[in-house]
């Protein structure tokens, strides 16, 4: 799809506002405006304002100021209202609208409300409207195109507007007026008395102000200093959270670069770090691992959806691996055992050098010091802890790697349907991130990076074997070298036709529309898994009715597969590949087989020519010659006195009308006729011909620059022509395009575009001759002394609209010569390797593809090639700066361990040139070039990895998934861990030279659960492992076996079995009930009958007359409401068919409402006290029954008194 040009943008834009299918839903519905904020204000009738808001017209001095007069709010009081107290500071979270919001604070949660949370940068704030045709509707429609490219259908944001201004912040007069001396009641000042006519002096009086004015109380308003704010002073990146999806999340990890937001049906993960491009470390990358997995495993999860929490900070999906972490681990390990290796020499001066493989193969340190005996104990230890500390730091590396390949097998192994929404780029292990889920939704910007020889590493992420697929091969033959060896990024639409996902939405805010959708369907169908998914995917992701343009986003065009075919594909080795590209640079452009595809140019830092001369005006460089700067006035004007001035102005009659004319109307007609004729003047000189010596600079990595003289010469229009309308003027224009093409050697009707080259290193296109001609006289014409040129120069650059086949030849062979040599032969023997021969039988899988990848990036990690080199070449100018700044002030901190920091001139060299290809800078690969790359250096690589010379062990991605979270508690287990030497080496004749341990371990089959459980495991000779029981539990058994066929079958212990049992033995007690009921009768029943024997008759009397219900007065503790509503007070003591305080006794608080009972409540008091102050302790008797119940009515009763903790009153104190 080709962008709209920014000349083209009025009519496109009338276009959007016509054609309905562009049309989105803002317009068509309508919203709510920006809601108001007065609505709460709190203005009662009738009441002073004095009286209201006494606090502001107090005349003590301490009730002049405090807070009300330092805020940005119109009326911050605290009053009361109700006996509630509101304040307008701290409202608007639950009972209603703040003041005056924060610019980033949302008052209400609100999905279609207004609030503007940003500005957009529009083109008219840049001066691409400098012509005043542009109406306000037009300016505030522009304000879509940077955000253009995440959907290019997408018409004015609903939540952006051109003219808000986040910064500005508005301060209202009572606030800022001088309490102290002032005798006006505030809000006065704004009183306007100039609506009616009157000449009375009230007015200025009234509105006059003994305040400063705005300009004192103005503030900064150029926004944030501390830093850059997506959609204010930076462009908003990623996808818009409209929905809120992102700004109501959960952290899921303490570090919260993970949140997550679950529907009731549906699980939403987010990955959370825009700052570092969402790469993620070791440590994020297990917490998502195990987020995935719980997520996926949840019992009530129909679809966990992954997507990016972009935060308007960065438009990455996921950006794998951290490689500047990485490098500085395994940097800092080559450090730390160079400066172990540099002690070690030192000590053995004397002897020979000491080889590096102990240190290299991590063996211990005795095995360094049998090489001599030089070294001191205090050197053998800072050499140990050197080697500990350099593996750790390689420990730590490799951990990245595998926690990576981890999370890519648990993405693709998920149990449940795992969604992987694809709002951005993803770069290295996030493309597999994102394509091995069952279900990848792309999107409009979705974008797959798979790189890495520009860094000096191999590819990693799995998507090696996507590639190596016959499918892929079939479909576009050399695909898989072309995108491995230069890193092209592939787009949604190459994906799609690769047929790695068959998913695409335009649907913004999918993951909210998602989570409803499972949130509020669960009752339309039985089989409600199944058909809420498909109908999910058939609704939001159906592409044949739902086709866009943002589909057709493909790197891999028909034409650029051809291309990509005949340099690629079927090719042996790099160094053919490269042979191939050099011959077709070398095609003539007129030749048949160089054919053309459409390029996109890259944008322009401007809009057009008349923000180029605003920024030019800006900067003061803006070349300028007015009419009135031409010639000096004709007459000289004498200064007049201001009687002379009175009397030049008289008053005529003209008819019936009075005129004043002045008297000098002479000379200023005189003064017009000049004016005309110099503005005549500048007109022919504008239309002159203008020669200039032109600067031509072609985009692209070629570096052509061509410089010739040249005559702008405007064609004259006839009269007849300019009545008509005619497109715009392009004459001049399009022959200095000949021009600039004739110079570079390029066919004449090529398709270019030309843009200006400002001195402020901008660029704008030029579309017309009356742009070229605003550009001519208004470029300063900066030019280098030493050129001693005849014209003054002007500056363009030319930009191609398409590419021709040796072009792009060329640039794929210019960026493969900047890309480190070993790491393009390594990429492409892992290719070779991960394809076998070509059979899709033959191509590795996902486990032994991400084993491959582990392989060959394990080794070429720990190269100087990339941490050293290939981590700094992303670098931008603004961070080599830092680095610069950094390195002058750390000079006089080299004894110290700092953070290495890389020096620029040792990352790069300057002016290379390689097989007729010119570098302004190229990394310092080593080796230097494809030709220096030793073939059994490659050959190696495929060898499997082994500990001794690689340090590391191989990677078994299922295994390492399952159970390397478990590995410490295994070992644990185990009981340690033993270190045998020896252990899986084997002598000259073959034989081991640590025999294995002989297991003897055996899997019983008849193992009785039943008994595991009941029975602890004893590790004896009988233990359950191989006889299913121990020999305790069998005794134990047998035992009771006996016994219960004794009680059987021979109750009277003849030895003999007696199948029909006795009256007796059925209705008698057995020996062992008789036991407890003797051992109950002494314990308990014996001593209940000897309390009870001690009890007075009235207690025992009161007590069956309670038990029988019987008592004269029954007044209850509780209500009858109170017994029915109060369960949780009566549910100890509620029985069906059971008076719940039978006995009517009352404490404390009296219920009752009979005449006759006080003085019977005072009996009953006496009495209650006499039992409770009774010698021999408080009275319980446990004989069961309701009279238990009633005594625990009686207790609970009587404790609610005290139950502040008081201690019982004594009886001598009572009475």
């Amino acid at each position: 799809m080709m962008w709209p040009k920014p000349g083209m943008l009025r009519g496109w834009r009338r276009a959007v506002d016509t054609d309905s299918s562009f049309a989105t839903w803002d317009w068509k519905i309508g919203r709510r405006g920006l809601k108001t904020l007065d609505v709460r204000e709190y203005r009662p009738l009738a009441t002073p304002i004095e009286f209201r808001f006494y606090q502001r017209y107090a005349n003590h001095p301490n009730r002049q100021s405090g807070i009300q007069f330092l805020t940005h709010y119109d009326t911050h009081q605290r009053f009361r209202v109700n006996k509630d107290y509101i304040d307008y500071m701290h409202w608007g979270r639950e009972q209603g609208q703040a003041r005056l919001p924060h610019r980033h604070q949302r008052v209400a949660f609100d999905f279609d409300d207004q609030l503007h949370p940003t500005r957009t940068g529009t083109l008219g704030a840049v001066g691409a409207f400098g012509d005043e045709s542009y109406s306000d509707t037009e300016k505030e429609d522009s304000s879509c195109w940077w955000f253009s490219s995440q959907d290019p259908t997408f018409g004015r944001h609903p939540d952006l507007s051109a003219t808000f201004d986040p910064n500005r912040r508005v301060f209202s007069h009572p606030e800022h007026w001088n309490k102290m001396f002032s005798k006006r009641r505030p809000g006065e000042g704004d009183i306007d008395l100039s609506v009616l006519p009157s000449r009375s002096l009230l007015g200025p009086l009234m509105s006059h102000s003994d305040t400063r004015g705005s300009t004192y109380f103005r503030v900064d308003n150029r926004g944030h200093s501390s830093g850059r704010v997506p959609g204010v002073n930076a462009p908003f990146l990623g996808e818009f959270d409209r929905k809120m999806m992102q700004a109501m999340s959960v952290p899921l990890n303490k570090d919260r670069t993970i949140t997550g937001n679950d529907g009731r049906f549906s699980k939403t993960i987010m990955i959370n770090e825009p700052r570092t491009h969402q790469a993620l470390s070791a440590k994020t990358a297990g917490e998502l691992c195990r987020e995935i997995d719980r997520a996926t495993n949840a019992v009530y999860s129909k679809l966990t959806v992954l997507e990016s929490a972009q935060s308007g900070l960065t438009d990455y999906f996921c950006g794998g691996v951290n490689f500047e972490a990485l490098g500085f681990d395994v940097q800092m390990a080559a450090l730390l055992q160079e400066r172990a290796r540099t002690i070690l020499a030192t000590c053995h001066q004397g002897a020979a050098s000491p080889s590096s493989s102990f240190l290299d193969s991590r063996l211990d340190l005795s095995s360094a010091l049998t090489a001599g005996s030089a070294i001191s104990s205090a050197e053998e230890r800072e050499v140990a802890v050197l080697l500990r500390d350099a593996s750790r730091y390689e420990d730590r590396a490799e951990d990245v790697l595998r926690q990576h390949a981890c999370l890519i097998w648990r993405v693709y192994t998920a149990s449940r349907p795992l969604m992987a929404l694809t709002n951005g780029k993803c770069r290295g292990t996030g493309c597999g991130v994102s394509l091995y889920a069952k279900y990848c939704a792309l999107k409009d910007a979705s974008e797959f990076i798979f790189d890495g020889p520009n860094i000096g590493l191999t590819p990693y992420g799995g998507v090696t074997r996507l590639l190596a697929r016959p499918e892929t091969s079939l479909k576009y033959p050399g695909l898989a070298e072309f995108v491995m060896l230069t890193g092209t990024s592939l787009f949604a639409g190459d994906a799609l036709r690769l047929g790695w996902s068959d998913l695409f939405t335009t649907v913004p805010d999918t993951s909210y529309h998602i989570k409803e959708w499972f949130d509020t369907t669960e009752h339309m169908h039985n089989d409600a898994v199944a058909w809420q998914l498909g109908h999910l995917l058939e609704t939001c992701f159906k592409m044949r009715d739902a086709h866009t343009s943002a589909m057709e986003r493909a790197a891999i065009t028909s034409v650029r597969a051809r291309w990509v075919e005949d340099a690629f594909a079927d090719q042996q080795s790099v160094q053919q590949i490269m042979k191939s590209l050099s011959d077709i640079e070398q095609l003539p452009f007129d030749s048949p087989y160089n054919s053309q595809d459409e390029s996109r140019c890259t944008p322009y830092t401007l809009s057009g020519v008349a923000a180029g001369v605003q920024r030019l005006g800006e900067h003061r460089l803006r070349y300028t010659l007015s009419p009135w700067d031409i010639t000096p006035p004709e007459d000289e004007i004498a200064l007049q006195h201001t009687s002379q001035m009175f009397k030049a102005y008289v008053l005529e009659r003209h008819g019936s009308v009075d005129v004043v004319v002045s008297r000098n109307s002479e000379k200023v007609a005189a003064w017009n006729r000049q004016r005309q004729q110099e503005y005549k003047a500048y007109l022919n000189l504008k239309k002159a011909p203008h020669p200039r010596h032109v600067y031509a600079r072609l985009e692209g990595c070629e570096g052509k620059i061509v410089d010739f003289d040249f005559v702008f010469s405007v064609e004259q229009k006839s009269a007849s022509a300019s009545n008509c309308d005619e497109p715009v003027a392009t004459a001049m224009l399009d022959s200095l395009k000949r021009r600039v093409l004739a110079a570079l050697g390029m066919p004449p009707d090529r398709t270019v575009e030309l843009g200006w080259y400002l001195p402020t290193l901008d660029t704008c296109p030029i579309y017309s001759d009356e742009e070229l001609l605003q550009v001519l006289h208004v470029d300063p014409g900066i030019e280098d002394p030493k050129a001693q040129l005849r014209y003054p120069p002007i500056y363009f650059i030319l930009k191609r609209c398409s590419l021709y086949f040796s072009e792009w030849a060329y640039a794929v062979r210019h960026q493969l010569l900047l890309q480190s040599p070993f790491a393009l032969r390594a990429t492409f023997e892992m290719l070779q390797e991960v394809r076998g021969d070509g059979a899709a039988e033959n191509v590795l899988g996902l486990e032994e593809t991400l084993g491959t990848e582990f392989k060959y990036i394990s080794r070429l990690m720990r190269r100087p090639d990339f941490y050293s080199i290939g981590v700094h070449t992303d670098k931008s100018a603004e961070q080599w700066e830092r680095i610069r700044e950094e390195r002058r002030h750390n000079v006089h901190h080299s004894h110290r361990p700092t953070r290495p920091l890389p020096d620029f001139e040792m990352v790069f060299e300057r002016n290379v040139e390689i097989d007729g290809h010119v570098f302004a800078l190229r990394p310092r690969w080593s080796p230097r070039t494809l030709q220096e790359v030793e073939d059994s250096s490659i050959v190696s690589l495929r060898a499997p990895l082994s500990y001794d010379t690689d340090r590391t062990a191989p990677l078994y991605v299922a295994v390492q998934c399952a159970k390397a979270d478990r590995l410490s508690g295994m070992l644990q287990d185990a009981g340690g861990l033993e270190v045998v030497s020896g252990l899986g080496e084997v002598d000259e004749d073959g034989k081991p030279r640590a025999l294995p341990l002989q297991g003897d371990a055996r899997v019983p089959t008849n193992v009785s659960f039943y008994e595991m459980a009941r029975h602890p495991w004893e590790d004896t000779a009988s233990s359950f492992r191989r006889d299913g029981f121990t020999e305790g539990s069998l005794e134990y058994f047998e035992a009771q076996y006996r016994s219960a066929e004794r009680a059987v079958y021979d109750e009277e212990g003849r030895g003999v079995r007696n199948y029909w049992p006795s009256r007796s033995a059925v209705d008698g007690v057995s020996e062992d009930e008789e036991k407890d009921a003797q051992l109950l009768q002494e314990r308990l029943f014996g001593p209940l009958k000897q309390a009870e024997a001690s009890v007075e008759p009235w207690a025992r009397n009161l007590r069956r007359n309670a038990r029988a219900g019987t008592l004269d007065y029954r007044t209850e503790i509780a209500s009858q409401e109170e017994k029915i509503y109060d369960d949780e007070y009566y549910r100890w003591f509620i029985q069906p068919g059971r008076h719940p305080n039978p006995s009517g006794l009352v404490s404390g608080s009296r219920k009752t409402t009979s005449a006759q009972g006080d003085g019977h409540e005072a009996e009953l008091e006496r009495i209650w006290r006499k039992v409770v102050g009774d010698e021999s302790g408080c009275y319980y008797e446990a004989t069961g029954g309701a009279g238990d119940e009633a005594e625990g009515g009686l207790a609970g009763a009587f404790d609610g008194d005290n139950e502040e903790g008081e201690s019982v009153t004594n009886v001598e104190d009572v009475e």
